[in-house]
């Protein structure tokens, strides 16, 4: 059975202490090309202390918004694509995966000059209107649709009278407002996925 991961969910380590050293070729790679991204992008934590000790504590401090960030645009961007899915199936149906339906021009014209053009919200409505999506669920939705806004338009979002950096009270920038965070958005997944929060766990 092939591996699924939602985003912010827990990746499944391995108990065997040799398995480091049985990395691939490709993942080596991608691991050099990580460090060298991280390095390039001043994420490295891990190498704080090559900094002068003055810049530390802020280059700290930006690692771990860009970090939370980053998640926060992922997962508005993967919900988007949930509700593209569905939006997509109402008018091609089922039959046929996206992989086929992306080889037709009338689904190629669909997606750029409808679905591209649609807000997130916009969408969201439109699969209330076709399908029974739980309260929560969309409520969570306009959260995220929040969040990400103030995240994404304003480099000091704690200034922003709407779109506050914070989910359902708790300041995402923290370790509880990132956890509380995760936890709805693996509901949000498993709901589009038609699984549970635990099944998503074990697939």
């Amino acid at each position: 059975m092939p591996l699924i991961f939602q985003f912010g969910q827990t990746m499944p380590r391995t108990t065997t202490p040799k398995s480091a050293d049985r990395l691939t070729q490709h993942q080596r790679r991608l691991l050099r090309e990580l460090e060298e991204i991280t390095s390039l992008l001043k994420l490295d934590y891990r190498d704080i202390r090559s900094y002068e000790p003055a810049a530390r504590t802020p280059l700290l401090e930006r690692m771990k918004r860009q970090f939370i960030i980053g998640e926060v645009i992922t997962s508005y961007t993967l919900t988007d694509e949930h509700l593209n899915a569905r939006i997509a199936q109402f008018f091609f149906g089922r039959k046929k995966s996206f992989i086929m339906l992306w080889k037709t021009k009338r689904f190629k014209v669909f997606n750029y000059h409808v679905l591209e053009e649609l807000s997130l919200m916009a969408k969201l409505r439109f699969v209330k209107s076709i399908s029974t999506v739980p309260k929560a669920v969309a409520a969570d939705i306009e959260r995220l649709n929040a969040l990400r806004n103030g995240l994404a338009h304003a480099f000091f979002p704690e200034n922003l009278r709407r779109s506050k950096p914070e989910w359902k009270g708790k300041n995402i920038f923290t370790i509880e407002g990132l956890r509380a965070f995760l936890e709805d958005m693996t509901k949000i997944g498993a709901f589009f996925l038609h699984l549970s929060p635990e099944e998503l766990d074990i697939l």
